[in-house]
């Protein structure tokens, strides 16, 4: 059994786990994609310039979408956060303190579920301010983990997929 710090256990202690009901709350999801709204038009005021890209249709300022394929719905699943203040998508090694919380203080679903406390909230401390939100928004999966830090839940979507027999090698 690993021992840890003092100070790591205080860390771990601090963290915080939050429901966040989802039809796939406990599906085993995959990350297939992700799509980051930004911004369409920069003006440089001291050049007297803007640079202006021609987005899509419907594309959402500051909106992310990203799509999993969830195993158990054998389907697509979309989830559209709109006014993100601030995203990331990081395998295993970057969430180690979350899962080392979670053994003490299990978090509420497998898949989906809010956090706080972590170090990315005490070192980004102002993404979360200026979302004006106190939990960040958590799709865990074996691989690839989002984190979102926005306004409210985003609107998930079930897209039509492609389902196969079982492959032989």
């Amino acid at each position: 059994m690993t021992e840890f710090t003092k100070e790591y256990l205080a860390i771990l202690e601090g963290i915080e786990f939050s429901q966040w009901h989802t039809e796939v709350e406990n599906d085993e999801l995959t990350l297939v994609g992700i799509k980051f709204g930004g911004h369409e038009k920069i003006e440089y005021v001291q050049e007297g310039v803007s640079i202006e890209m021609d987005f899509e249709q419907g594309r959402e300022t500051n909106g992310l979408e990203a799509i999993f394929i969830s195993k158990e719905k054998r389907a697509g699943v979309k989830f559209m956060f709109e006014n993100v203040s601030a995203f990331r998508v990081l395998d295993e090694h970057g969430l180690v303190d979350l899962w080392n919380a979670s053994k003490n203080n299990s978090r509420p679903a497998r898949t989906t579920f809010r956090v706080k406390g972590h170090r990315w909230q005490t070192e980004s401390e102002l993404s979360w301010v200026m979302a004006d939100c106190e939990y960040s928004f958590m799709i865990a999966t074996g691989w690839d983990c989002l984190e979102v830090v926005a306004w409210g839940e985003p609107k998930i979507t079930f897209l039509p997929a492609i389902v196969c027999g079982p492959t032989t090698y």
